[in-house]
């Protein structure tokens, strides 16, 4: 890698301590206030007066986030900020390769030691080619970031029709019924975790963590095996299934995209007809404060157990309704659903790409 150099971390680049802003100090504004989790608030004053890198020293160590303007940044967490010797997005990528949530040097709190950071061999290009290289990535990202807001936004106009069809125009002759009535309620199961032939397969096994912020579940964290699966054979849901957080983490809502089964955290929903799926989706999507409401019952974990999901109640339109209703948002999730099979494909061309290109296998033509 000709004109690369070796060197360590800490020969590149400097931790910032950030400053504590407990809540109750922040005066609300525009400028972003970061913790080692991300953003968390904003604040009318900012500590770094440009655009920087954010990475998580206590809690979630290791993390990486970039702000593009001012920003302040919690005592969570160190921060980095512009330099002519480097380009400040090739290091935001450059950092994401390092694992550095691997190096926790505090048993009680998980901790991000600065000069442990600085010991981590890294191999740095000239500027030129540090520029590339985050051209390159960051059109990957910009790309998806322009596909997921497009998503909220279709989601957000969705949601709006449910409201004007379903809350300001509902109609009292319309027929109330309970969500069981609407198709077979399904609350999942894990397999015993001692038989480690039930796991690694090709059949997703959905958890809240690949719920949030989906609309579909195309991926899962972990899967189950065929001999798994058939287990438990009655706790399969069919593709686009309504799948809702039930436990703990009450009200998330996606739907499946393959076959899957999910744990016992989850119950969902399986639709008698085609007409009633957007409905019901977005029904409980509008739905979330009042699941709260349902899970607290007076314990301190939130839980609704498969009856009480089943007891919730809603509307039962008429069939000419539910099929006008379709033909409006039909279009809209049909968007969504290809706009996450595009940010799906682009993510994973991305995550194939960073390695190699910060490593200097795959080298950028200038």
């Amino acid at each position: 890698m000709t004109e690369w150099r070796e060197c360590k971390l800490g020969d590149v680049i400097v931790l910032n301590y950030g400053k504590a802003l407990p809540e109750k100090k922040r005066v609300f504004g525009n400028i972003p206030v970061y913790s080692s989790a991300g953003l968390t608030g904003y604040h009318n004053e900012s500590l770094v007066n440009g655009r920087g890198i954010i990475i998580g020293r206590k809690g979630t160590i290791g993390s990486v986030h970039f702000s593009y303007k001012p920003f302040w940044c919690i005592d969570t967490a160190y921060y980095i900020t512009d330099n002519e010797e480097y380009n400040l997005k090739y290091i935001y990528y450059l950092l994401q390769t390092l694992g550095l949530n691997e190096l926790n040097e505090d048993s009680a709190v998980p901790g991000l030691n600065r000069n442990t950071a600085y010991q981590q061999d890294i191999s740095f290009p000239p500027l030129p080619e540090q520029k590339a290289i985050a051209e390159v990535l960051s059109s990957l990202d910009d790309k998806i970031d322009l596909l997921t807001r497009q998503n909220k936004t279709l989601e957000d106009i969705a949601q709006a029709y449910f409201r004007k069809w379903f809350i300001e125009d509902a109609s009292d002759e319309w027929e109330i019924k309970k969500l069981r009535d609407f198709g077979e309620i399904i609350c999942g199961k894990t397999p015993p975790t001692t038989n480690k032939k039930f796991f690694n397969g090709n059949i997703p096994f959905i958890k809240i963590p690949d719920m949030h912020n989906n609309v579909y579940i195309f991926d899962t964290a972990d899967t189950l095996s065929e001999m798994g699966a058939k287990y438990q054979e009655n706790k399969f849901i069919p593709p686009m299934s309504i799948c809702v957080s039930c436990i703990a983490t009450v009200g998330l809502v996606s739907m499946n995209v393959f076959l899957s089964q999910t744990n016992q955290q989850i119950n969902s929903l399986i639709p008698k007809h085609d007409k009633y799926r957007y409905y019901l989706f977005l029904f409980l999507r509008s739905y979330r404060d009042e699941l709260l409401a349902l899970g607290s019952g007076g314990t301190m974990t939130l839980n609704i157990n498969k009856t009480l999901f089943g007891d919730i109640e809603c509307y039962c339109p008429d069939d000419e309704i539910l099929f006008r209703f379709n033909n409006v948002v039909n279009p809209l999730f049909g968007k969504i659903y290809n706009n996450c099979k595009q940010i799906r494909i682009l993510s994973k061309l991305r995550n194939t790409l960073l390695p190699k290109l910060i490593s200097g296998e795959i080298r950028v033509k200038m």
